[in-house]
């Protein structure tokens, strides 16, 4: 995957507090059941999830650019709601609930969430 590749160094910081392994993380991409969104200077992965709230966009990974994952987010979350998803969820260090609460994220037990 030339794009993972192209990723990599960004995102693996991430994986690493995630306590992810980097096999595992390419065998859902390779899979489907999990996307990475490349920029120019920054990626996510995300998850499609099913759980007892509905179908959510899970944000796993995130790493490079600030502002340019910013301006990603409009599309992941429009991607996501052509999905079904009904919300977003991210699990991350503190600073994203502050970058992430004027475009509608709060605080939900140990997760940011926002609605679709």
């Amino acid at each position: 995957m030339r794009a993972w590749l192209r990723c990599r160094a960004w995102l693996l910081p991430a994986l690493a507090r995630d306590g992810g392994d980097e096999a595992d993380l390419l065998a859902d991409l390779i899979s489907g059941q999990a996307q990475l969104w490349p920029g120019e200077g920054a990626a996510m992965v995300t998850q499609c999830v099913d759980d007892a709230d509905g179908r959510c966009l899970h944000v796993w990974l995130a790493g490079g650019s600030l502002s340019e994952i910013m301006r990603m987010r409009p599309g992941v979350e429009a991607w996501a709601r052509r999905r079904g998803c009904a919300r977003v969820t991210i699990d991350g260090r503190a600073g994203w609930g502050r970058v992430l609460r004027p475009f509608g994220y709060a605080q939900v037990g140990c997760e940011l969430q926002r609605r679709l």
